[in-house]
């Protein structure tokens, strides 16, 4: 899957491999605070207490908070692209490697953590500007990386269409969450819904382009 990285990062990178593993130390207890108390709870502080380290240690590699938020949310963008890596290899058929990441981000749509993750992350972005846009640089990756099973999958769509059922899918997966997380109450009428989600999903990509024209759009 792609990779990206920001040339604006707040944050200062690691030389050494010591230095990569506590990077990994500090934004895996930032993920934890963040999770459980929401960004309020993410102090430089708290992170430095959980890791058991100084505070002048975190902010060796996160001078601020505001780059901590920054290192964060560019590891959560960037965590999904080893699954797929994962999930995919051995699988050939264009289609299968599909289904195959699809039932994961289905599947992994259904974990508490993840409810509470995004939930939290959506809720910086609306008053946090810095954060609104690596947001928006997260979702962007997010698509492409859909984009590019979508093609493999259907190559007669045009890459303009290729675009928008990416963004289409994204938020069906997406807004799962607002129905069948772990942490929700089970309701009988929604059995089976990640079944007909992918259903659904493959439909979508299928689906013939269909032609526009300027009559039609009028």
């Amino acid at each position: 899957m792609i990779n990206e990285t920001d040339s604006r990062s707040l944050a200062r990178a690691p030389k050494t491999q010591r230095g990569r593993e506590r990077v990994v130390e500090i934004l895996a207890a930032a993920k934890l605070l963040f999770v459980q108390g929401g960004y309020a709870e993410m102090t430089m502080r708290q992170v430095s207490e959980r890791v058991g380290i100084s505070l002048s240690n975190v902010q060796h590699y996160f001078p601020t908070r505001e780059a901590l938020l920054q290192g964060l949310l560019t590891e959560v963008m960037t965590s999904y692209d080893p699954a797929y890596d994962a999930i995919t290899a051995g699988i050939l058929d264009p289609r299968q490697r599909m289904e195959a990441v699809f039932r994961y981000l289905i599947a992994d749509a259904k974990r508490t953590e993840t409810e509470k993750l995004f939930v939290e992350i959506w809720s910086v972005a609306t008053r946090d500007e810095m954060a609104r846009a690596i947001v928006d640089q997260m979702y962007s990756h997010h698509r492409r990386n859909i984009e590019i099973l979508i093609a493999a999958a259907n190559p007669s769509l045009s890459k303009p269409c290729v675009s928008l059922r990416a963004a289409v899918i994204a938020m069906q997966v997406e807004g799962l969450m607002l129905l069948i997380s772990d942490a929700k109450p089970r309701h009988a009428e929604l059995d089976g819904i990640e079944d007909e989600c992918l259903t659904a999903i493959l439909r979508i990509i299928d689906a013939p382009e269909q032609t526009r024209t300027d009559d039609a759009r009028s």
